[in-house]
């Protein structure tokens, strides 16, 4: 960690300044941030683009007034992005092709927007949902081909810093880094820091597979190490069921993809016995109170947003009201619902979807999502383990249906990396270089 923070002194101070001129004057922070990003690319720094990005996305989502700049900034951020890759051709020869088995529903959530009750705001979220999926991997492509085990090594020292810090606020700052007695780091809510480990993890075995060495042992244990701690401190179920899912699943893809499959099959027949014992398992292991078993029939409230929510899809069922609808909803009942003793959105995906866009708009965004995880199938055994960890972890949360979250960049990263096959092997044993 020494070496790590020396040789990249330079950036982390530019990134981590965004934090004090926040604390100072949001304007300030607002414009050290498009400074940044301008000057980056004037030095084509393209893995400190990424990596900036991915900060102030993860900054974003933090709900102290403190951080407004990083809310403030990622759609400008993102279209700037994006400008870089269009008129720089040149520097980005691959182009991503990630988008393509999401066509047809980025065409029908641009369709929709004018059903939306603000249609410009509706049109605004499908833009931003478009270039993340169409731009943002071709950044993802030029590093993996250029030097991916340079990259990665900074990638997650960088992040697992930033967790590690989180963690280390406990100590000296408990009240900005709990919410409801839960642990959540420097992101806005627990089941954000859940999530975002969830997919984190998954990234990271995805570099593992491709670069066994670019983190040294003691490296690869602090991140594992911080990742557990947040998950754990978080008590997330959510993310500890999903980390599961994927860690059981790869185990038998790791041997064969028929034992794979047949465990799969088999997972699915259980499923429903073993949910029904399940509070009763917990409790018998004494982790009742951690696991939070006595909301586990609501779903701590879901239950309550998803039927409010399926009850509004009656009225657009095939078709839906355009992106940010299901937002839109809970926002001017959120009144009713506070009353009835639910915070939040309809924490679920697949029902933001069937909102937004309908069941049309569904099918296609489950064809897309799963299309692009079996492709990668053919490259890798991690990726049906990762199809299967991220459709749970999506069955509880609405984070795959935003553009600008921390979350959904990793699944996308998470996807390209997967696919990825132009790796150059020698690479693999390099010793990892820092990128300032």
């Amino acid at each position: 960690m020494k070496v790590f923070l020396k040789q990249n002194a330079q950036f982390l101070l530019l990134v981590f300044s965004w934090i004090v001129a926040g604390h100072i004057l949001k304007e300030l922070a607002d414009g050290l941030v498009i400074l940044t990003f301008l000057l980056l690319k004037n030095k084509n720094r393209y893995a400190e683009l990424v990596i900036a990005f991915c900060f102030l996305l993860f900054l974003g989502d933090n709900r102290h007034h403190e951080y407004d700049f990083a809310r403030d900034t990622k759609d400008i951020v993102l279209i700037l992005l994006s400008i870089f890759v269009l008129f720089d051709k040149k520097h980005f020869p691959q182009q991503s092709r990630l988008f393509y088995p999401f066509i047809a529903f980025l065409v029908l959530s641009l369709v929709m927007c004018y059903r939306h009750p603000t249609p410009f705001l509706s049109f605004q979220k499908t833009i931003s949902y478009i270039l993340l999926f169409t731009v943002i991997p071709n950044y993802f492509i030029k590093l993996l081909n250029e030097n991916g085990a340079r990259f990665f090594h900074t990638f997650f020292m960088f992040f697992g810093l930033v967790l590690f810090i989180g963690l280390t606020m406990i100590i000296w700052n408990n009240h900005d880094v709990f919410l409801a007695g839960r642990f959540n780091g420097l992101l806005g809510n627990p089941n954000g820091i859940g999530s975002y480990c969830t997919v984190f993890s998954i990234l990271l075995a995805a570099a593992l597979f491709h670069y066994p060495n670019f983190l040294s042992r003691s490296e690869l244990y602090f991140v594992i190490a911080v990742v557990a701690l947040s998950v754990i401190f978080s008590s997330s179920r959510n993310a500890i069921f999903s980390i599961m899912i994927f860690l059981f699943f790869r185990r038998f893809y790791k041997i064969s993809s028929l034992i794979g499959f047949v465990i799969v099959i088999v997972s699915a027949l259980l499923f429903q016995i073993v949910s029904q014992y399940l509070p009763t398992i917990i409790s018998s292991l004494g982790l009742g109170s951690y696991f939070r078993v006595e909301h586990l029939d609501d779903g701590s409230g879901r239950l309550l947003a998803w039927k409010f929510g399926w009850d509004e899809i009656q009225s657009n069922f095939l078709f839906g009201r355009g992106f940010a609808y299901e937002e839109y909803y809970f926002f001017i009942n959120k009144e009713m619902l506070s009353d009835l003793g639910h915070q939040g959105g309809i924490h679920n995906t697949y029902l933001s979807t069937w909102l937004n866009t309908g069941l049309v708009g569904l099918l296609f965004f489950i064809f897309g999502l799963t299309r692009s995880f079996f492709k990668a199938a053919s490259n890798s055994y991690l990726a049906l383990p990762a199809l299967f960890a991220i459709l749970f972890s999506i069955m509880f949360e609405s984070w795959f249906v935003g553009s600008l979250n921390p979350f959904t960049i990793l699944a996308l990263f998470a996807i390209t990396t997967l696919q990825h096959k132009k790796i150059d092997r020698a690479e693999k044993e390099k010793s990892p270089i820092p990128l300032l």
